[in-house]
């Protein structure tokens, strides 16, 4: 028996658990999903059938910087849809992200008209109502870190000035991506991470009150926690103590989306 015949049985399962492993941390992390419940289809109606028309379609509809916008249908059965990845995510995860999102929202809402599901990379959402309006109904999702800051005051007066810093730049990003990120010193040399993003479809002054809506918050729901996020689907941000988007992603520039015959809806402001 060769040497490499004797050391392959012994290497080969821990080979496995390695690409296991591997494969579960590249998974998309799912964080929330909503179903509307008060309106619903039926299996064989055409709503459902022009919702599995524009899911399908929807992740070849990217704007070049990770937003998908597509509609399929007249009236009571129009399938409107959008997704928005996370400015700083790589378009392999971008678009990995929106198909597990979609795979799974067809699972957790199998027959609701309205349905949104969030992941830490990326954001889907369908309706038979326009979804490129500004304001939408404000259905925060607030998730925060259970730890108090030692110096709330310092915390807080470290925190806030990013948060409006970043808004700004993000508020005047352009029609195609409304993003930014960044951090700041805080209390005790501790440093404060933060990321914000608005739909692209949103004008900068939209935008912007968005994000202070959002913003405004904090002192009402963390009281010094260290990290957190709100989500609507127009806008949202998050802060850590620790970097948790990619500082060194470079944003691409965008090409146009094939060119398509089926109705798409976009209004996008500058």
């Amino acid at each position: 028996m060769s040497i490499l015949t004797g050391i392959l049985p012994f290497w080969f399962p821990l080979l496995c658990i390695c690409l296991i492993n591997t494969i579960t941390l590249a998974q998309p992390v799912f964080v929330y999903n909503r179903c509307e419940s008060t309106k619903n289809f039926t299996v064989n109606s055409t709503y459902r059938t022009n919702l599995d028309t524009t899911l399908a379609i929807l992740p070849t509809t990217n704007s070049g910087l990770g937003f998908f916008n597509f509609s399929v249908g007249e009236g009571n059965n129009t399938v409107n849809s959008i997704a928005l990845c996370r400015g700083d995510v790589d378009p392999d995860k971008c678009i990995g992200c929106l198909n597990d999102s979609i795979a799974n929202l067809r699972k957790l809402c199998p027959n609701q008209k309205e349905a949104l599901v969030l992941y830490d990379y990326c954001l889907l959402q369908y309706s038979n109502s326009t979804l490129l309006v500004y304001p939408q109904p404000k259905d925060y999702f607030f998730q925060f870190n259970p730890e108090i800051a030692k110096d709330i005051k310092g915390f807080n007066a470290a925190l806030r000035p990013l948060m409006d810093e970043l808004r700004g730049t993000a508020a005047a990003g352009g029609p195609l991506l409304k993003f930014a990120s960044g951090n700041r010193t805080g209390p005790d040399f501790l440093r404060i991470y933060g990321l914000v993003q608005c739909s692209p479809y949103l004008t900068e002054q939209q935008c912007s009150e968005c994000l202070e809506d959002e913003v405004s918050q904090i002192g009402l729901h963390d009281n010094g926690k260290i990290g957190g996020k709100i989500v609507l689907p127009d806008c949202n941000f998050r802060f850590e103590i620790y970097p948790f988007f990619n500082q060194n992603y470079h944003v691409p520039t965008p090409a146009p989306p094939p060119g398509m015959n089926t109705k798409i809806r976009v209004n996008v402001g500058v």
